[in-house]
């Protein structure tokens, strides 16, 4: 069985390789039917290789269907990738989606919404509005000050926001 999943894996990672677009949609469509928690770095690895749209959404479509815990590590990996910048506001709006429990990288998510763009800062506030009903009291406190710290600086767009993700945090 082992053996037969590693030659999936392998096959998987040369249609990924290749430059076919419709192998690589019906690989994704493999990945999100029968997925197994090794083939879910594949779809970072794609996701850091090919830029296609297309091909960029289909990958989210599978990725918020992951309902594994095991994926969360992965998912903070690639939020923390450099050569998936540029994918960040996707990515926050894939985590929201999987409801999958992040409250443990809480703080991640609270330096997003302090400083990051205002559409990345939209989306960790989605996640914290989530995350919020399992986090700790001392949590709680803890991220409402931090918030509450930044706010009495920020004079931008995203001091409405910071206010909100603090009432949320109650």
């Amino acid at each position: 069985m082992e053996l037969e999943e590693n030659a999936v894996l392998k096959e998987l990672q040369n249609i990924f390789l290749s430059d076919n677009e419709e192998n690589i949609h019906d690989a994704i469509s493999y990945i999100h039917e029968n997925c197994s928690m090794k083939m879910v770095p594949l779809l970072f690895d794609l996701l850091r290789s090919n830029k296609d749209k297309n091909i960029q959404k289909d990958i989210y479509n599978c990725l918020m269907d992951a309902k594994d815990a095991q994926a969360i590590p992965l998912f903070i990996d690639a939020l923390k990738d450099e050569q998936l910048i540029n994918e960040k506001k996707h990515l926050l709006s894939t985590i929201w989606q999987t409801n999958l429990d992040f409250s443990k990288h809480i703080d991640i998510f609270i330096d997003i919404l302090l400083r990051d763009t205002y559409e990345n800062a939209l989306e960790a506030f989605t996640i914290i509005e989530v995350c919020s009903e399992k986090l700790s009291d001392e949590d709680k406190n803890r991220c409402r000050n931090t918030i509450s710290n930044a706010i009495q600086n920020e004079k931008s767009e995203k001091h409405a926001l910071l206010q909100a993700a603090i009432d949320v945090l109650q």
